[in-house]
């Protein structure tokens, strides 16, 4: 499956500012030309289901889109991480209703490298034999083919939690715990729908304003994904205007294979005392390889210390700014400084001055976007002077 990282396209800031421009006096016009936008993106989803059709697995209803999102987990160095999150959702654009299928990762999988008999599940798939191998082994699971990817990473999903000013560190750690629960690894994965269920009731109303387009655009450099930007903004769009955050019945939640799960609901107040008991009860149950017992501070030094070894070496420049590592960072001075500076470095080893006007322009729209105004200033300084 072709794979694309926006922060790096060709694409022309001069081309994005115009279309959000466009995009944002155009919105007056949403209602009337919100139908013929979906039925021109499921028109061509159907296109594109004829000619992916192998005639086992199908793609459902024809007016259902269908959207597969994995959290990938890996290493801070890791080049083949694991499928740690795994959320169908089935988006219905006649009625404007969801079905959010999560999958356990622990679901077994076929695998064709010899393995140890407990290592044959979902996220090693992903793993050992490539995402475009563990989504196959997924849409088996569920029966229904994806038409878009999208996938996050450990950084990126720290990105998108602190612009909902979630507290990063322990949002992810209760994203990701598992050890407290009978089922362990189902319960996490209902966990996980239930939060994103949670999300777009809370804050779906974010994107009601006709002046989001430019937060629109920061959630999708978040992420990596086959779908344009166009079509994610139209199917935001009809969402938001059919009022789906005040219909929460209209978001049905299941699993597959079915697990009996509790709907537990994340409380940002809360959750630093829950994760202080889950830690006190299960130290003496871990091996001492686990990561329960270091620091946060430690965490941190050790992510600071690799990024600055990196940028003094200039080494795994592509890896760091494709995965946006960075964002990892909680202090926001050392983040800043750390994302500024692989944006220089990483400019001035790009030969085409079209593509350097583009990198570093997507910066300067991503701190004007999030109000970082000093930072802001310093790209445009810094994309004077390469373009001299």
């Amino acid at each position: 499956m072709k794979r694309r990282r926006i922060i790096i396209a060709s694409v022309g800031c001069l081309a994005i500012l115009l279309f959000l421009v466009s995009a944002l006096f155009g919105l007056s016009k949403r209602d009337e030309n919100k139908m013929n936008q979906i039925e021109s993106i499921v028109d061509l989803v159907l296109q594109e289901r004829l000619a992916q059709a192998d005639g086992q697995i199908g793609f459902g209803d024809d007016s259902q889109i269908n959207v597969l999102l994995l959290g990938l987990d890996g290493r801070i160095e890791d080049s083949n991480p694991h499928c740690d999150a795994i959320h169908f959702f089935t988006l219905d654009v006649e009625n404007w209703n969801m079905i959010i299928t999560s999958v356990p990762r622990g679901t077994y999988a076929y695998i064709p490298q010899k393995l140890v008999d407990t290592e044959y599940y979902l996220a090693n798939a992903c793993s050992y034999e490539g995402l475009d191998y563990g989504i196959e082994q997924i849409e088996k699971v569920i029966g229904v083919k994806a038409d878009y990817v999208i996938t996050v990473n450990f950084s990126q999903t720290l990105g998108i939690l602190r612009l909902f000013d979630f507290p990063t560190t322990e949002t992810l750690e209760w994203l990701r715990h598992r050890q407290s629960y009978q089922i362990g690894d189902p319960q996490r994965s209902h966990n996980q729908a239930v939060f994103i269920k949670d999300m777009i009731i809370n804050h779906l109303a974010k994107f009601r304003s006709n002046f989001t387009l430019p937060m629109q655009y920061l959630l999708y450099t978040f992420v990596d994904t086959d779908m344009d930007f166009a079509t994610a903004s139209a199917i935001l769009g009809g969402f938001v205007d059919s009022e789906i955050d005040a219909r929460p019945d209209d978001i049905v939640l299941q699993m597959r294979p079915y697990y009996q799960t509790v709907d537990y609901h994340f409380d940002a107040q809360t959750i630093a005392d829950q994760i202080s008991t889950w830690q006190d009860r299960l130290r003496p149950y871990l091996s001492t390889n686990d990561l329960t017992g270091v620091t946060k501070e430690q965490i941190q030094a050790s992510i600071i210390a690799y990024l600055q070894d990196s940028f003094e070496n200039k080494e795994d420049l592509d890896h760091i700014v494709d995965n946006q590592l960075w964002l990892q960072v909680e202090d926001e001075q050392t983040r800043e400084q750390l994302h500024y500076d692989f944006v220089e470095l990483y400019a001035q080893q790009m030969g085409d001055p079209q593509e350097i006007i583009d990198f570093i322009s997507l910066y300067i729209l991503e701190k004007e976007t999030l109000g970082q105004d000093d930072w802001a200033q310093k790209g445009k300084e810094l994309l004077s002077n390469m373009i001299e």
